[in-house]
């Protein structure tokens, strides 16, 4: 203080000026410099304490419990058609360390807690993707004393945290639970998570983060190429089948309902080694919404009185719509494959549908969907 004063006094002494009213306001002068001098030193030491108790608050781990690897089965057989959200695999195991009366953590304020797929930004309901289109995983906590579930991503306060808020403690075993699941149309292939820089880290189901520093008490792993994905889908070796049918005279026709000109196909698919039981419906393109037997004419088509029709081992094939849902209007069973080459042997002939038969071009299509039950 005396240090401050006589340099204060120093600069007081600077001034030159006979009046008693500049040399009263000089003396105010340094009086307010002495002032101001004290208060900035306590503003000072306010804001360094509010800088440290921010610095403080929040939570820190005590402990880390490592990397937990979990395994999915060695082979996983889906159905092509699974519907999105069928869950194909799922292993629950108990997490090393994290038992009744393990304390974690410590916190001198509030922060917040996570189980997700990565530091950052909390997507409900996340589902992580995997190197085999179609299939993605998800992953839950359970235990801990926390009541219910917690899915992948989720996000808490430590003062929601059993033990907490100040000492979050698990009141029971935690388990993590992780399930593959169908996302689309499925493929083979070995399987890994979150591959090239997907939304998680390679191989990562989730991890335990105590803060949104990163802090973390636990990761989950599944091993790269561990198991390996198998869709039961057959191949259709030939996508577009073109199908010419005889020139025939209308004389070859005798009645409404009567055929001329039968010409055979076939429809050959390539089956994986699994069991496939095989469903199939045609579709009339020209006229989706056609359920009958006859195959309708596309707009360019002149003749008239005719149509088209397709036989099955003999039988006229009713149309339906383009689905895979199993149950399907008009789908028909084709048969079960154990794997190899299976071929949907069919025929394709005119059909009088008017009278009379006026000669002209026939043009039709139709489209076949597989559904694997």
């Amino acid at each position: 203080m005396n240090n401050s004063i006589g340099a204060l006094r120093g600069s007081q002494l600077c001034l030159r000026t006979p009046s008693r009213r500049t040399r009263f306001v000089a003396t105010l002068g340094h009086l307010r410099r002495i002032s101001v001098r004290l208060i900035g030193t306590a503003v000072v030491a306010v804001v360094l304490q509010v800088v440290s108790r921010e610095a403080e608050a929040g939570c820190s781990s005590t402990k880390n419990l490592g990397t937990l690897s979990i395994n999915f089965p060695a082979s996983i057989s889906v159905p092509a058609n699974a519907p999105a959200g069928t869950v194909i695999a799922t292993v629950t195991v108990p997490v090393t360390g994290a038992a009744a009366g393990v304390n974690y953590a410590t916190c001198s304020g509030s922060d917040t807690l996570y189980w997700a797929i990565r530091a950052g930004p909390v997507v409900a309901n996340r589902i992580g993707t995997t190197s085999v289109a179609g299939i993605g995983y998800t992953s839950s906590l359970s235990g801990g004393g926390f009541g219910s579930s917690i899915a992948m991503d989720s996000g808490w306060s430590n003062a929601a945290t059993p033990g907490g808020p100040a000492s979050p403690t698990f009141q029971s075993q935690v388990s993590v639970t992780a399930n593959l699941v169908v996302t689309g149309p499925v493929a083979s292939g070995p399987l890994s998570l979150n591959p090239g820089g997907g939304a998680g880290l390679p191989n990562q189901v989730a991890a335990y983060f105590v803060n949104a520093s990163g802090g973390t008490l636990f990761n989950v792993v599944v091993p790269a190429n561990s198991s390996t994905i198998t869709s039961s889908a057959c191949s259709v070796t030939t996508s577009a089948i073109s199908v010419t049918l005889p020139v025939i005279s209308p004389s070859a026709f005798q009645r409404v309902g009567s055929t001329a000109g039968a010409q055979a196909t076939s429809i050959n698919l390539n089956c994986p080694s699994s069991v496939v039981r095989i469903f199939i419906t045609l579709t009339d393109n020209t006229t989706p919404a056609n359920t009958s037997n006859s195959l309708s004419l596309k707009p360019n088509s002149t003749a008239k009185g005719v149509g088209l029709q397709i036989l099955n081992s003999g039988n006229p094939v009713n149309f339906g719509p383009d689905s895979k849902n199993a149950g399907n209007v008009n789908q028909w069973f084709v048969g079960t494959s154990n794997g190899g080459v299976v071929k949907i042997p069919l025929v394709v002939q005119y059909l009088q549908t008017a009278s009379p038969v006026v000669p002209g071009t026939v043009n039709g299509a139709a489209t076949f969907t597989m559904s694997y039950q």
